[in-house]
């Protein structure tokens, strides 16, 4: 369970790094990144939190994710200085799919044996998937 943990730090840190940094880059698109690297971090916090609150069900858990390979899930979060606004919009949306795809993965895997981390998993990769039309890819 902590190397998922890791992982979900990795992926929410990242991913919120990401948007803050072309945020700046592309006005259309600054209030949109900026509230999902805010989100990302919020993400973060709340899988944290619900992870330690459920400590003595989370031993159980390395069984459940035994099947989860991180690196199904890694992403390229690195675009030249000149990438077009269409292409930043391409690259976060093929980030939002990953990391919605990650959090139901490890939802449906986790279901067995905890109830706290699949709902709070399950919830995160709605929300991601609710980002994707504000893209207007």
């Amino acid at each position: 369970m902590a190397a998922v943990m890791s992982f979900v730090s990795k992926l929410e840190n990242d991913s919120s790094s990401f948007y803050q940094d072309w945020a700046g880059k592309y006005q259309e698109l600054e209030d949109v990144f900026l509230m999902w690297s805010k989100e990302n971090k919020k993400f973060e916090k709340q899988v944290k939190q619900t992870y330690f609150g459920v400590i003595t069900d989370a031993i159980e858990s390395t069984f459940s994710f035994a099947q989860l390979e991180a690196d199904d899930y890694e992403i390229d979060m690195t675009l030249p200085e000149d990438t077009s606004l269409q292409n930043v919009k391409k690259r976060a949306g093929k980030i939002e799919e990953t990391i919605k795809g990650f959090y139901a993965q490890a939802a449906r895997l986790s279901e067995g044996l905890m109830a706290d981390i699949p709902r709070l998993f399950r919830k995160i990769a709605k929300e991601r998937e609710e980002r994707l039309p504000m893209l207007d890819i």
